[in-house]
């Protein structure tokens, strides 16, 4: 187990959580796409954006000694669009957080392989930036860690 791994099963897990869901896009309306680390490059300048979306970005890891579990802390970075008057677009970053928050709070052991373990942290963006609207996820996830092997000692 590595951290590349649980980025790829998070990424799964996400996109089926929000397979049904469908936000406000540049477009009319879309599902939440999922990206490992960083949106894809555009093509051209006409592509459209990739609203709404969340990127599931890796940020650290350690272990802290070796009985300790491998520790990763997991960015969500969520992106929503809406284009409505009354400038409220928060409100759909808030609820994907939400809905993501209580997913793992129900169900914490992801593939059998990774658990989620507590703080959850979210924050919404402080600047102004209708029609786009930005927040973001803090989480950690335990993994198994390598362990040194012990010979015999002589």
């Amino acid at each position: 187990m590595n951290a590349l791994t649980l980025q790829n099963a998070i990424v799964s897990d996400l996109k089926d959580l929000f397979k049904d869901r469908r936000y406000s896009s540049p477009t009319g309306t879309a599902i939440v796409s999922v990206f490992p680390q960083n949106l894809p490059k555009r093509e051209s300048e006409d592509d459209d954006d990739p609203f709404p979306y969340i990127i599931v970005r890796l940020d650290a890891g350690e272990i802290e000694s070796q009985t300790d579990a491998y520790a990763v802390t997991v960015l969500l970075l969520v992106g929503a669009y809406s284009d409505d008057a009354n400038n409220q677009g928060h409100q759909s970053v808030l609820e994907i957080m939400e809905t993501i928050q209580r997913h793992y709070e129900e169900k914490p052991r992801l593939e059998e392989q990774f658990v989620f373990t507590d703080p959850f942290h979210w924050a919404l963006q402080d600047e102004e930036s209708y029609p786009y609207f930005f927040g973001a996820v803090s989480m950690s996830f335990n993994l198994s860690a390598p362990r040194r092997e012990w010979s015999e000692l002589v």
